[in-house]
């Protein structure tokens, strides 16, 4: 069993939670969460600018290569380009600006962030 950090505050309604790999993915209707070991990515669905599958090159030349070669079907990787993330850990609360996130998402889940991608944009 993975042992994960509670997220103190979800905003929104929560949509899915998958875990796979240690790694601990939720959606709401107002956010993504990602979390690996302690180190939770948060990332308001407003300030996501762009979300795009991209392929096993491009995504292998940002991530780590032991994440790579975990790609045991797990799903395809993807591409998050947003205006501000929240980086949570330990030592404290970290804002960045202008992110690309690579993550591996599976196609339900992906799917379901595209979903309120599209709702929030028309709210």
């Amino acid at each position: 069993m993975y042992y994960f950090p509670k997220v103190k505050m979800l905003r929104g309604e929560l949509k899915r939670s998958e875990v796979r790999n240690s790694v601990k993915y939720q959606l709401t209707t107002k956010e993504f969460i990602q979390q690996r070991g302690h180190t939770t990515f948060r990332i308001a669905l407003e300030n996501i600018i762009g979300f795009v599958e991209c392929d096993d090159v491009e995504f292998s030349r940002h991530v780590n290569r032991l994440s790579v070669a975990r790609s045991d079907g797990f799903g395809r990787g993807y591409k998050i380009v947003a205006s501000v993330l929240h980086l949570v850990s330990p030592s404290g609360v970290v804002e960045q600006a202008q992110v690309s996130f690579y993550t591996r998402l599976s196609r339900p889940f992906a799917q379901q962030l595209e979903d309120c991608l599209q709702s929030s944009s028309l709210a």
